[in-house]
């Protein structure tokens, strides 16, 4: 496994090869020397009946002209004559013979392959070829061998191997009483298909070793050049740093697998590029709102020590002026850490049940003297039907709720105008949504810009300040108490949208002509079975 894909690519191939090419060269082996040892014994047995056959024939002829034999053999000879025998061995003999050798006068063994001008010539039946007959004679007798079945054997005369094939003809009617059956012996040797073989098997262990290497070599050289998009995809890769993340891999083909990889890697490279520029963007947006209240803080510091002495009163606004941006700056730091928290995917929440409609109700009054003194109406309106404590409970932690509620709030009655009036209602979720309750925040003030609208849940992003009265004042997200109205650090809508999304939940902007309308919806407790 430490070896290269490239390398272990190669080797799988020659592998694969080899094994198919030695199977291949085993059934091809075994099917050519079946074949060449079928095409022998069917050549030897065809000649056998064709000996006999014409022996036969011969005899017959002889008969109808008239002729009597008066040479033992001589029908055979003459049936011998008019064949070509080739590169065959023929023995006629007796079937009841079982000598080596048998008198002239009697001729009963009769060989062939010669000449058709050279008459057949009487020899001794070699006492390997005459084991085989004998052999074929008792199969015969036991009743193990049919008279009319050509019998093939192999016999081995001296250091060659023959195929016999041996046929026993019987008398004619035609024939002497005491003419007796005779034995047809076909040899045919097995030379040259054994050197077929040899040619064939040399040639085999030559071209599978040969096959094998080009295989390698071209399997090598069609695995590099298919990796090579795989190599300059991992040398470009190796270049990409967090300085240059806006660079891409190119994409020479888009339908095969690497060219798909590339475009995966490519957009991976996308979203970290997108991921580092909102990281800078909100380590710059964080220093700068915090860079405003330290500078507050230290103005007012440096002008209070410039002077030796000053009154009390200087004394008491510089420092209420230090307490109220440390203030800020402690929110800014709380928002930033909160939002830090989920984007590392930290543990939020303590789930236990929670009433959104007590919630609601309980956020409205913390609200009402902050509303009254921007001259502004909260109104809620709990639908007939939800049921309190079942229909509107759900799995979350209340302070986090409560700081949304809080942040959406204060977001409506900073832009809300005097003598206007803020809506919360509280409902079921629509029926084509996942059960839950839904509260919707409202007001009719400028809203939203057409611009802004897509990125109002970002961080650091905020609209106009509005103009807030002389004695308006926001509420504390930490205790839920009115404090002095200042312009927010863009952070509160994201701090909203992130507690919706730990209580598996979401935060939608409505598309409505007046005003903002913020959706949220907050998945029920399943262990309550509500009808929503």
């Amino acid at each position: 496994m430490r070896a290269s894909i490239l390398t272990r690519l190669t080797l799988w191939n020659a592998s694969v090869l080899a094994c198919l090419l030695v199977l291949f060269a085993a059934a091809g082996w075994i099917t050519l020397s079946r074949a060449v040892s079928q095409r022998t014994a069917a050549t030897v047995r065809e000649s056998a009946r064709a000996v006999a056959g014409a022996i036969v024939a011969e005899r017959r002829a002889a008969a109808a002209r008239g002729d009597v034999e008066e040479v033992p053999g001589a029908y055979e000879r003459a049936a011998l004559r008019e064949m070509r025998v080739g590169d065959l061995d023929i023995f006629i003999t007796a079937d009841g013979a079982s000598d080596d050798t048998t008198p002239a006068d009697s001729v009963e063994v009769v060989a062939a392959r010669q000449p058709r001008t050279t008459p057949a010539q009487v020899v001794p039946v070699p006492p390997s070829l005459r084991a085989v007959m004998d052999s074929v004679r008792d199969e015969r007798a036991r009743g193990l061998l049919s008279d009319t079945v050509v019998a093939i054997r192999r016999a081995t005369l001296g250091d060659s191997t023959y195929r016999v094939a041996l046929l026993r003809v019987e008398p004619e009617p035609i024939d002497r009483e005491d003419e007796p059956p005779l034995l047809v012996t076909v040899m045919l040797s097995e030379a040259e298909d054994r050197a077929l073989l040899r040619q064939v098997r040399t040639t085999l262990l030559l071209a599978i070793p040969l096959a094998l290497l080009v295989s390698v070599a071209a399997g090598f050289l069609l695995a590099r050049r298919s990796l090579a998009p795989l190599e300059a995809i991992v040398a470009r890769t190796a270049t990409i740093t967090a300085a240059n993340l806006d660079e891409r891999l190119p994409v020479l083909n888009p339908h095969d697998e690497l060219g798909r990889l590339t475009q995966i890697i490519n957009g991976l490279l996308e979203r970290v590029d997108r991921a580092f520029r909102v990281q800078r963007q909100f380590m710059a947006d964080a220093s700068h709102e915090l860079r405003t209240p330290l500078a507050i803080v230290r103005g007012e510091a440096e002008v209070t020590l410039r002077r030796p002495h000053r009154e009390e009163a200087e004394y008491r606004e510089a420092l209420g002026i230090v307490q109220a941006e440390s203030l800020r700056l402690s929110r800014i730091v709380d928002d930033l850490l909160l939002l830090a928290r989920t984007d590392a995917g930290g543990t939020l929440i303590t789930r236990r049940p929670v009433s959104v409609t007590e919630l609601v109700l309980s956020v409205l009054r913390s609200l009402r003297t902050l509303a009254d003194a921007r001259g502004v109406a909260l109104q809620a309106h709990i639908d007939a039907a939800l049921e309190p404590g079942t229909d509107d409970v759900v799995q979350g932690d209340e302070s986090l709720l409560r700081r949304l509620l809080l942040n959406l709030l204060d977001n409506a009655l900073k832009y809300a105008p005097a003598g206007s009036t803020v809506q919360l209602t509280v409902g079921p979720a629509a029926p084509d949504l996942a059960q839950g309750v839904r509260v919707q925040v409202s007001d009719v003030g400028p809203g939203i810009p057409a611009a802004l609208r897509d990125r109002v849940f970002e961080r650091f992003v905020h609209g106009a300040a509005p103009a807030p009265a002389p004695s308006s004042q926001s509420v504390s997200a930490e205790s839920g108490t009115p404090s002095p109205v200042q312009t927010g650090a863009g952070l509160g809508l994201a701090i909203a949208q992130a507690i919706a999304a730990a209580h598996g939940g979401r935060i939608v902007l409505l598309d409505r002509p007046l005003g903002t309308t913020f959706d949220v919806l907050l998945p029920l407790d399943p262990t309550l079975g509500g009808s929503a």
